[in-house]
């Protein structure tokens, strides 16, 4: 052994007994906190995942192009990312992993929209105020919603047959940086469009800095009145660590509403709060409306984003998985049983499905802030995920909070956009900390993957393929312009073709290394007995067999992905 693979097996063992002697979890996997204290954090939960569940309806909501009707649709795709949010987390949380992780939109998506919003025949030139004709913008909306429900099946089949082992034992982290990293690049140009609209949105993402970074462990003071004592006393909280993206949208928010009452903005200003396309809106919302499939007609498809989406499917797989083991340290469980993973692989699909159904626009991914939740609180109860989903459904089905905040002003979502995008990119790269940087062979695969990722799209923009058949040069000329696609798939062909590297140097576990508990994962009895029950069932790749059923109920070690 080298004295490099020396170094790596030597950190890769000291995270492991770090994690082991990580301080011990408040309540776990199993354990039900008090009603109270559940409330309280479900309530924490749905507030991290607000960014978001926020973002993606604005950008769809101008990506289709809607002129007037966008805040009107903003209301409507806010509900429906709410409920479909809720229903997904409560599914994993129930039947698919198991573990305390919430779910939502998912930007992996967000590459083939943009890509196809781009094409000559989709391009928007219209401004929030101008009338589009209502059948256009829904033609839209259906196409993506179509091309998305097909595409939520990539997710169903793979853990079907239970395919996830072979991606995590083939997919490291060489494959995940590049791609992820173009996943944040790709989105400059959006971002650039909405920071360029108002210098509000620079006092915002400064905001946002500001509480989640500077301000992350500041205890902030909360006085209260004690019954017990019957006296006035103060708690401490973490507020800016706990609730960043709130905080500085209110102020920002406030600031709008301070320059619009004092007549310091133009009323037509994007930061305006008696805008044309938003007077009214709350006031004309119903208090309660339940979103429905086939509520703007019969869903429609595009060859060229159906591809595009499928990839997608693949990226959010791939990031999942690894969300998947970061919950199972956090939540001091071993390894997710593969039975485990494919069945909540299983589940996102589902919930994929549940979106596009429901017209979201994107597919459901886990949300690893909900993760970093779990490990400031040292709450890893199920219960409060659970809790969360009920939640986020209500707050969908409330139909007049969903319109409050359609009237967030575009400056700010692209504040938003901004500090999500830099965590994913942040997060993306500190999977480098596990391959071996000493070689050169890992470099180059990465440093060419983001370099020809980002060159090749360039190119096909602007020198599109014209080949005489039009279907095969849009599905050609889209998926050649998604840059996560392009550099993605070039770094896991290098990295699983090219020699010179150990699975240890590329940052690949080696399987059935990590143990510990496997309670956690265990599905409710009643379920467990009618899939034991019926012996056909077992076979199955996403169904517990009786000796994984009898290890997890002994806390015992199976085969992990």
């Amino acid at each position: 052994m080298t004295k490099i693979e020396d170094l790596t097996l030597n950190q890769t063992k000291k995270e492991k007994d770090a994690s082991r002697s990580s301080p011990q979890l408040l309540f776990g996997v199993n354990d039900v906190p008090p009603s109270t204290y559940t409330a309280f954090l479900a309530f924490q939960q749905s507030m991290i995942s607000l960014s978001g569940y926020l973002m993606f309806p604005f950008l769809i909501s101008d990506l289709v192009c809607a002129g007037a009707d966008t805040a009107k649709l903003r209301v409507y795709l806010i509900a429906a990312t709410f409920i479909s949010g809720g229903i997904a987390t409560i599914l994993q949380s129930t039947f698919g992993l198991r573990l305390a992780i919430i779910h939502g939109a998912s930007f992996a998506f967000l590459p083939p929209l943009l890509a196809w919003s781009n094409l000559a025949e989709n391009k928007c030139n219209l401004g929030p105020n101008d009338v589009v004709p209502e059948e256009e913008w829904k033609a839209r909306l259906l196409t993506i919603t179509g091309s998305l429900l097909i595409s939520s099946f990539v997710f169903i089949l793979i853990g079907a047959i239970g395919a996830v082992g072979f991606f995590s034992r083939h997919v490291g982290p060489i494959t995940i940086v590049p791609l992820m990293s173009l996943l944040a690049l790709s989105t400059v140009p959006s971002l650039e469009r909405q920071l360029g609209m108002h210098w509000i949105s620079i006092v915002e993402l400064l905001l946002l800095l500001l509480f989640a970074i500077r301000l992350e462990h500041f205890q902030v003071p909360i006085p209260y009145y004690s019954l017990k004592n019957k006296r006035f006393q103060t708690a401490r909280a973490p507020l800016f660590g706990q609730f960043p993206y709130l905080l500085a949208i209110g102020i920002s928010w406030f600031i709008c509403w301070l320059m619009t009452i004092f007549n310091l903005i133009d009323d037509q200003s994007p930061v305006s709060t008696r805008r044309n396309i938003t007077q009214g809106l709350v006031a004309e919302a119903p208090w309660i409306k339940v979103p429905y499939p086939g509520e703007f007609g019969a869903p429609k498809i595009s060859t060229a984003l159906c591809i595009g989406f499928c990839a997608s499917a693949l990226s959010a797989m791939i990031e999942s998985v690894g969300s998947y083991k970061m919950s199972a340290r956090v939540s001091q469980q071993g390894s997710p049983p593969r039975n485990n993973v494919n069945r909540a692989v299983i589940v996102e699909g589902l919930g994929s499905f549940v979106a596009a159904s429901l017209n979201v626009g994107t597919g459901i991914t886990t949300y690893a802030e909900s993760i970093a939740l779990c490990q400031l609180t040292k709450v890893a109860a199920r219960i409060t995920v659970q809790f969360a989903g009920v939640v986020s459904i209500c707050l969908g089905l409330f139909t007049k909070f969903a319109a409050v905040l359609a009237c967030i002003p575009d400056p700010l979502i692209g504040g938003m956009l901004c500090l999500g995008m830099s965590m994913i990119a942040g997060v993306a790269l500190s999977n480098l900390r596990v391959v071996n940087l000493l070689l050169t062979r890992n470099l180059a695969i990465m440093g060419f993957s983001l370099l020809i990722g980002l060159t090749v799209p360039l190119h096909f923009e602007t020198h599109p393929i014209d080949s005489g058949h039009s279907t095969l040069d849009q599905v050609l000329n889209m998926l050649l312009s998604i840059k996560m696609l392009v550099g993605g798939l070039i770094a896991f062909t290098l990295d699983n073709v090219m020699p010179g590297a150990s699975r240890t140097d590329r940052g690949l576990a080696d399987e059935g290394e990590d143990d510990g508990p496997l309670d956690g994962f265990n599905l409710p009895d009643f379920l467990d007995r009618a899939f034991q029950a019926l012996p056909f069932l077992r076979r199955l790749p996403f169904i517990p067999s009786k000796s994984h059923r009898l290890l997890n109920s002994n806390g015992g070690k199976d085969t992990n992905v």
